[in-house]
């Protein structure tokens, strides 16, 4: 009794025993990262296309316990320092209750993100970056009831009180533990009390960091494989979910305030926006149209269309008006996103970071708006979305860009059979088809492949009811496959894309189509797509007197190159215009191209993120035809010239968007 007594009384004892338990709960967040890590690397392999032995993925474990030690260590940092200040004063009851406090948040917010983190993987392939934070600006009942419909997240939810539960009860057990071993530690000598107290605070410093090292866990550090899902899995998901609002604020405030984050290296742009991209119209190919129509559909990117997928018969309409005009499937996207993307083509201003349906209404039209160039040549200018103008504020957006009509979902009843997103693309062309006017250029922008994938396609009689009615070379891939029913929702656009098509050349003879997609689908037949696949839209120019040999089909090119192409098709000879991108009709055929962050050029393509960490991929035309890549790429490094090159496009971008084009 006398000793438990002494022990008790002992400040220096309570400090010890705090610790330890601060410590436990330390090592317990670790390990539910790790869990989690592991698990993901399980549940995702398919997804994994590089080589790994087992030192690589030990080094993966070993590089992401860096950062599962820095997480946990910063969240208990706030117990650890008080039981420092107040465990000497005999103010260790406080210590408790912030210890048991910080603890249960720690859990709950931990468990949350990885739990989440599961689906947002499926639908991104990445953990969480600062593009989620965009959904802020969406329509965030559509999300949720997306996120319900075609995920059906009950097991997650059940996952997620089942891991609560076990996680408080490890908070209660560990608060209540006696944690009598440490007794036999327990010493009057105060150069030993001075030594575990200083190595306490040391592991506790580097349990923060991370690392022994003399450098902390950072992300620049994280690519340890060649395999780039795996190095995205080396940062949990709450370091990633810290990162990701970082990265968001330093898109969202800096070039705000005047600091244009591209500007580095000693990078400089002229401060006239516009200096450098007034361009001149060489002769027109085309008498004017009397109707254009630019048809952007959503998630419509090259994959489907390559000749390794012929046989799913998913994209016959736009391929066989590729096969008529013009086609490319070198096109990047400006970027990963629908409004965004739909902002750079509208705007010609590319896509930098910074939410540009946000800021463009607060300033005047940008002087490189397809809309006020095309007006300037007689069109009327329309703009038809088949969801609601409030979506991301695109009604206020594309009217302060120049639009001078704009129709919605509600133009045509309402909402469709998805209900989610608003109307079909069936009633969306009928829309247009309705409304378009005399000499009229009428932007488009489509909706039915977007989740929560719900639409009946028994009624248009989609051949694809599970995934044995694909080609048998489809079905021997040893790999899991897409499911037929999502891929149906591709299928129907392409369709009614077809027969829109078809409805307004037999009305308009001389009419010019312009056909892309707004980004990438994030969806592929397959679970190892080739970083080509996972980058590209497709860009089909059809119409009278357009022929497949203006343009060579492998030409590279982004969505910026549309504006300056259109205008070189049809406007009369030494029309000026502004443009950020070239006409393709006067492009070399060796150039390099971007898109927010995608660079590539006639041989090479690189992905990556804030931190410079790319994705690579060396251009091969054979992954075109086979189904599936044969060998693993080596990583290749972005040169520095290249790398220049790209923060000189965006920064200049940046500054188009936020100063103005004045």
């Amino acid at each position: 009794m006398l000793a438990s007594s002494v022990f008790k009384s002992s400040r220096w004892f309570l400090f010890i025993n705090e610790s330890w338990r601060i410590a436990t709960l330390w090592f317990a967040g670790v390990l539910l990262f790790m869990s989690f890590r592991v698990f993901f690397l399980v549940y995702f392999h398919n997804r994994i296309t590089a080589s790994l032995d087992i030192d690589t993925v030990l080094n993966a474990l070993k590089t992401g316990f860096a950062f599962d030690s820095a997480a946990s260590g910063v969240c208990f940092s706030i117990p650890f320092l008080l039981n420092c200040i107040l465990q000497p004063l005999r103010l260790g009851y406080w210590v408790r209750a912030v210890r048991i406090l910080t603890a249960k948040l720690f859990f709950a917010v931990a468990i949350l993100l990885c739990i989440t983190s599961i689906t947002y993987i499926t639908e991104y392939g990445s953990q969480f970056n600062y593009f989620m934070f965009e959904g802020l600006h969406d329509d965030q009942q559509a999300i949720a009831l997306t996120a319900i419909k075609q995920y059906q997240p009950w097991g997650s939810v059940l996952s997620l009180l089942v891991l609560l539960v076990v996680a408080f009860k490890l908070c209660h057990l560990i608060d209540q533990q006696s944690n009598g071993f440490l007794e036999r530690i327990f010493t009057d000598c105060k150069w030993k009390r001075t030594f575990l107290i200083a190595l306490i605070v040391v592991l506790f410093v580097c349990a923060i960091r991370g690392s022994f090292e003399s450098r902390p866990a950072s992300r620049k550090w994280s690519a340890v494989t060649l395999d780039p899902f795996v190095n995205n899995l080396v940062i949990n998901p709450f370091r990633s979910f810290v990162y990701a609002i970082k990265d968001y604020n330093e898109l969202q405030s800096h070039g705000l305030d005047g600091v244009n984050p591209y500007l580095k290296d000693d990078l400089t742009i002229d401060p006239n926006g516009l200096s450098g991209l007034k361009q001149r119209c060489s002769e027109p190919l085309l008498a004017p149209p009397s109707q254009i129509f630019f048809i952007v559909m959503e998630s419509y990117d090259s994959w489907p269309l390559q000749h390794k997928y012929a046989s799913l018969n998913l994209t016959n309409e736009l391929k066989n008006l590729a096969n008529k005009g013009v086609y490319l499937d070198n096109v990047l996207p400006a970027a990963s996103s629908t409004m965004n993307s739909l902002s750079s083509i509208l705007s010609g201003i590319p896509y930098a970071g910074v939410n540009m349906s946000l800021i463009g209404p607060q300033q005047p039209a940008s002087k490189l708006s397809l809309f006020n160039q095309l007006e300037q040549l007689g069109y009327t200018s329309q703009f038809f979305y088949g969801g609601l103008l409030s979506w991301q504020n695109v009604g206020q957006y594309v009217l302060s860009q120049g639009a001078d009509k704009v129709y919605s979902a509600t133009d045509a009843g309402g909402k469709g059979s998805a209900g989610v997103w608003g109307i079909d693309d069936a009633q969306l062309f009928d829309l247009v088809a309705a409304k378009t006017q005399p000499k009229s250029f009428n932007v488009v922008m489509s909706g039915s492949y977007h989740g929560p994938f719900n639409l009946d396609l028994n009624q248009y009689d989609y051949p694809f009811k599970t995934a044995a009615d694909y080609p048998a070379e489809i079905q021997e891939l040893e790999t899991q496959v897409l499911d037929p029913y999502v891929l149906g929702h591709l299928w129907y656009s392409d369709k009614m894309l077809g027969a829109f098509v078809r409805k307004m050349q037999q009305r308009y003879p001389d009419a010019l189509f312009i056909i892309t997609g707004d980004h990438y689908s994030r969806r592929y037949l397959h679970p190892r797509p080739n970083l080509y696949e996972l980058t590209h839209v497709p860009l089909v120019i059809y119409g009278n007197g357009i022929k497949p040999n203006m343009l060579n089909s492998q030409q590279v090119a982004s969505h910026m190159d549309i504006a300056p192409t259109l205008l070189n098709l049809i406007a009369p000879t030494n029309t000026e215009f502004y443009s950020v991108g070239q006409s393709l009709l006067t492009a070399t055929a060796e150039r390099t191209v971007f898109g927010f962050q995608t660079v590539r050029n006639n041989k090479q393509l690189w992905r990556g993120d804030l931190s410079a960490l790319y994705e690579y991929y060396g251009v091969n035309p054979l992954d075109k035809i086979r189904l599936m890549p044969t060998q693993t790429q080596s990583f290749k490094e972005i040169d520095v010239a290249t790398e220049q090159a790209y923060n000189q496009y965006m920064a200049q971008a940046w500054h188009l968007l936020t100063q103005g084009t004045k």
